[in-house]
């Protein structure tokens, strides 16, 4: 995304501007989905650790150690790491979005609005870690599902 093609009307200036569109939607996404998953289970339920209970967590580990996989409970690494996500999400959208109201009202040009840049593309890092690391161990997931039938077949 570039600051200076908000403007413009051209290839860069609509990949920004679809950028821009569909950062306030995953906003508004994302806020409709930290409701709904608090709604659903609580707050401890994936953010068990600032209520200082690692128990779920603890557990989890345990089980890895043994090669196996947890299954997703209260305080455990699944719903940690969907907690953290959504967070995530949410933090780079609201950074974002925050960027593009202060562009809009002091120009590119101002350091706030360069910091907030860097902020934005600063958190990104962690969404794009969350989303390759959510897949790998979806793949692996499924590889050792695989691997498991196969081993009851025999």
């Amino acid at each position: 995304t570039e600051t200076e093609a908000l403007g413009q009307f051209s290839l860069t200036g609509m990949v920004t501007f679809l950028h821009i569109i569909s950062g306030f939607g995953l906003l508004l996404c994302g806020v409709v989905m930290l409701f709904w998953m608090l709604a659903q289970r609580g707050a401890r339920y994936y953010f068990s650790y600032l209520y200082l209970d690692f128990q779920g967590i603890t557990d989890d580990f345990r089980t890895l150690r043994q090669f196996r996989l947890p299954e997703a409970h209260a305080g455990g690494m699944a719903a940690i790491v969907q907690g953290l996500g959504v967070l995530s999400l949410l933090g780079v959208a609201a950074v974002g979005g925050l960027w593009f109201i202060l562009n809009m009202m002091y120009g590119p040009d101002s350091v706030l609005v360069h910091d907030v840049l860097h902020l934005h593309k600063f958190l990104t890092v962690f969404i794009e870690t969350y989303f390759w690391a959510h897949g790998a161990m979806g793949i692996l997931h499924l590889l050792l599902t695989i691997r498991l039938q196969q081993l009851n077949k025999e």
